[in-house]
């Protein structure tokens, strides 16, 4: 057995690098003064040129002939087309186009993304004709760059197409006249100095910061400053960036280290950042540092190593080559929680190249999950194409070669999201479940604490509700309502605030919170302990609550491999009357199969047992109109009368679980009990009680007893009496 039991929310970690930190790294004020002076030095230097061009010949040829293909195709005189011309425009002349829309998308062409691909084949061959083509669309970026700011509109959410501007920039310098690098460096040099927090501009657009993605304004600040400091066109702006933006990556890797605490999670548990932009700004930092400082900084910081095992258990498996579903936590759309992994392969080749060497076993897990993506997705996604040819420390012919078996973990635990996943196996016909458990960071995380997911040939309890452009997004989607934990009532409590989307109008009304959590970082981890054949669990969130009505929230979970969940809450609040309610969100409508009994179905069935309280007041909330309501009113996901062509996992159904008369505290203990689509209806289980302790006694999928005792006050704990061993074989 594994034993883990903490008793607060400061964490101790080993095994993890120290931090970089400013008191490290950019202790002495002189660091500057070790930048490579001569171009380029923005991902690549002359010296790296020789690797490169090995790879543009061998294990990346198919990226140089697609690059070399997209490059003569480019238009010579790099033309400021737009996509629709004239662009439609109010009465007014500001411009008639949606909200959030991006100022790059409305060109043909941006120049940024042209230009780094044409100085890259310059590169890569050596041919003038590429550095004057690359030339061309730098100018053209400049031109795109300032009529987005004089119509008010940001130029991207990334931030991408400038630092690919400013690596081109890098990469002709020597074939630029002064005047030509002038013309580039100081538009956009005035747009980032504009474009950050506080700046002349005032319209939307990406700030960025060290717990979230890094992309955005100030991000750019550091890649500006690497390209043009002591060019001679304004050294000391340049200087500024270059310092103020190294601190930035600095302080972002700081926290990324502690955020990963060994799991390798990286700074959001919702899959469509984590696995989509946030890792550029690490990778991009590593390549740009050994580059114009000459120093691994892998070396300081190593939470990607771990990346790839955190991608390993926060996805579900389809199917062979049928790509992946996600547990849909977080700020994400419930369509299908399908995630395709487009930019996975970059990823962990990046992930191999830095840390494969050091850490072997790490690099094979690494690998064997490369090679579990589609085999459409074997290929380099980045908006950053010089991403292919840096990777010398990646084989793509590995990828395809056989992988033995992965040691499978008893659980994956990332403390600092508070997270925990279990899984009986990494097959399409496996148990996947996750309990979230103590919190200590917020970035695009829900009020969910105590929540729970199951899936077993579809999703069997749900996160519900979708991230939209919707009221639904903040007030329903983000709640605790949504979830699978506890609600405890108070009439017109306030609603937590949770970020609206773009589209937001407030409507002048103000809406309750139904039964919620206020604070996102508030629960602590109790216990985590697992032993043959089961994982435990105990997290307290009585401080997720308001203090008006919460005087104890604690959940306690017992995952028994292969299919069962125990779940005991001793719950109590400030008042009588203040309805506490046991949730638990279905896609389809259960079926009744006894007393306290049901059976969900949606791909596989979900068998669920209410053993306390006695006599339970269950009530099935949703339907048609009552799908999402909390707070008053049902929340509609946009789309009309058809919006379940698009949300397919929402969770349409919930059980509303209460004890049959109000009282300051109670008990819930239930088994649920995930299985095959042709399972039949197991046997019921037995609960059991002693003066101080509730129990229940299950037969597992194997047909091996189980007794589980949870003491009812006072301290948090649980025994767990499982089957005997097996015996040895002859």
């Amino acid at each position: 057995m594994r034993l883990w039991r903490v008793s607060g929310l400061v964490w101790c970690v080993c095994g993890v690098a120290a931090c970089g930190g400013e008191a490290g790294l950019l202790a002495d004020p002189a660091w500057v003064g070790r930048l490579r002076p001569e171009h380029p030095r923005l991902f690549l230097t002359r010296e790296s040129l020789a690797a490169m061009r090995e790879r543009a010949a061998g294990p990346c040829a198919r990226e140089f002939e697609a690059l070399k293909a997209e490059v003569e195709a480019l238009p010579d005189d790099a033309p400021m087309a737009f996509v629709k011309d004239p662009v439609p425009r109010h009465p007014d002349g500001r411009l008639d186009v949606r909200p959030g829309t991006h100022g790059h998308s409305l060109f043909r062409y941006n120049g940024g993304r042209q230009a780094v691909r044409c100085a890259l084949l310059y590169l890569l061959t050596g041919e003038e004709a590429h550095a004057a083509k690359a030339r061309r669309y730098l100018q053209l970026a400049v031109k795109v760059l300032q009529w987005t700011a004089e119509n008010d509109l940001w130029m991207d959410l990334l931030g991408d197409t400038r630092i690919n501007a400013l690596a081109a920039y890098d990469w002709v310098h020597a074939t630029m006249t002064p005047d030509e690098r002038r013309a580039f460096l100081l538009p956009v040099l005035d747009y980032i100095s504009k474009a950050q927090p506080g700046g002349e501009y005032t319209f939307r657009r990406t700030i960025g910061g060290p717990q979230d993605g890094n992309y955005g304004e100030r991000a750019l600040m550091y890649f500006a400053g690497l390209a043009g400091h002591g060019d001679g066109i304004d050294d000391a702006r340049c200087d500024d960036f270059l310092r103020r933006g190294a601190a930035l990556f600095v302080e972002m890797m700081d926290h990324r280290e502690r955020t990963s605490a060994g799991s390798g999670l990286l700074s959001a548990i919702t899959v469509t950042y984590s696995f989509g932009a946030y890792p550029n700004a690490t990778f991009l930092f590593l390549h740009s540092w050994r580059a114009a400082f000459g120093e691994d900084l892998s070396t300081r910081w190593t939470q990607m190593a771990d990346y790839p095992t955190w991608f390993d258990y926060a996805m579900i498996r389809k199917g062979p080559g049928e790509g992946f579903l996600c547990f849909g936590w977080g700020d994400v759309g419930h369509s299908t929680n399908a995630i395709s992994g487009g930019l996975m392969y970059d990823h962990l080749a990046q992930s191999i190249h830095f840390y494969g060497q050091r850490f072997p076993e790490k690099a094979r897990r690494a690998y064997a999950v490369l090679a579990e993506l589609p085999a459409r997705h074997h290929v380099f996604g980045s908006t950053y194409p010089f991403v292919p040819f840096l990777l010398t420390g990646f084989d793509p012919a590995s990828v395809s070669q056989p992988v033995e078996t992965l040691p499978e973990a008893p659980y994956f635990h990332a403390p600092s999201f508070g997270l925990l996943v279990m899984r009986s196996g990494r097959g399409p016909k496996d148990t996947y479940v996750s309990f979230r458990c103590g919190s200590s960071l917020a970035n695009h995380q829900h009020y969910d604490e105590l929540s729970f997911v199951i899936y077993k040939e579809g999703f069997l309890a749900l996160d519900a509700g979708s991230r939209t452009e919707t009221d639904h997004h903040h007030a329903y989607a983000a709640q605790s309502v949504a979830h699978n934990t506890i609600l405890i009532h108070e009439p017109d409590e306030p609603m937590p605030y949770f970020w609206r989307a773009w589209s937001y109008k407030p409507d002048g009304k103000t809406y309750p919170n139904h039964g919620g959590q206020k604070d996102k970082t508030a629960a602590r981890l109790l216990a985590l302990e697992d032993g043959p054949g089961y994982v435990y669990a105990a997290a307290d969130a009585t401080r997720s609550y308001a203090e008006t009505k919460s005087r104890e929230v604690v959940r306690q979970v017992v995952y028994i491999r292969p299919d069962h969940l125990v779940i005991y809450d001793r719950v109590a609040s400030v008042k009588d009357s203040q309805t506490k309610q046991f949730l638990l969100h279905l896609q389809h409508r259960p079926e009744a199969i006894g007393e306290q009994r049901f059976r969900a179905e949606n791909g596989g069935q979900l068998f669920i047992e209410t053993l306390l309280p006695e006599r339970a007041a269950i009530t099935l909330e949703g339907g048609p109109g009552r799908e999402f309501w909390a707070s008053g009113r049902n929340w509609e996901l946009e789309g009309g009368a058809d919006w379940e062509k698009q949300y397919k996992v929402t969770g349409r159904w919930r059980l509303e679980i209460s004890t049959p008369e109000p009282t300051a505290s109670c008990r819930f203990l239930h088994v649920l009990h995930a299985a095959a689509p042709s399972t039949a209806l197991p046997a019921s289980s037995s609960r059991l009680s002693t003066e101080t302790e509730d129990g229940v006694r299950i037969v597992d999928a194997q047909g091996r007893p189980w007794t589980l005792w949870f003491r009812r006050d006072g301290e948090v704990a649980c025994r767990i009496e499982g089957p005997p061993p097996a015996a040895p074989a002859p």
